[in-house]
């Protein structure tokens, strides 16, 4: 769904879309008609409550995870501006761009702070690791609820996947 509404957004923007084409008529013309049949099946599948609540926790278990990544990449610059040996291998003895990797790991820490903030993203992140880590499912890790819906999905095996799609396939053709 997020595809079709970033296809439909796209199409109505005319500069984004003219400068995306370079001004190419033709292919205007393409993505204006496929934006078209998106936004009737957008239409459809939008009145179908549950594959929006499918899809809602499949975009939010994306997000926990995206925002857990984001965490584990502040922290490892946090670490190398403060650790000397790393910082210096990193920099090669370059004291301007010491220097900016420093500056860079003040924002990281700033951003970082913020996101540990929510406990709810921090328990998430914790259980999606130790499932990781100790090879079990992340539902059964999970201590919120949050944390198990990314879990539960990020986790899908082949024939969850399959299930999912056959019902979003059922719910279309049920409109």
């Amino acid at each position: 769904m997020n595809h079709l509404q970033k296809l439909v957004s796209e199409a109505q923007n005319t500069t984004k879309l003219a400068t995306k084409t370079k001004n190419n008529q033709t292919k205007i013309d393409e993505i204006t008609a496929k934006a078209s049949k998106a936004a009737v099946q957008l239409d459809t599948m939008t009145s179908n409550a549950t594959l929006v609540s499918t899809c809602a926790v499949i975009d939010a278990a994306h997000e926990t995870k995206s925002a857990c990544k984001m965490m584990t990449k502040l922290q490892k610059t946090i670490d190398t501006a403060n650790n000397s040996t790393k910082l210096a291998a990193k920099s090669k003895g370059n004291s301007t761009k010491e220097a900016e990797l420093k500056a860079k790991a003040v924002t990281a820490q700033t951003k970082l702070d913020a996101m540990t903030s929510n406990t709810t993203l921090v328990d998430a992140c914790s259980s999606l690791t130790k499932a990781k880590a100790d090879g079990t499912t992340s539902a059964q890790a999970s201590t919120s609820s949050t944390a198990k819906s990314a879990g539960i999905v990020l986790n899908a095996k082949v024939g969850s996947v399959f299930s999912a799609i056959v019902l979003v396939a059922a719910g279309t053709l049920l409109l």
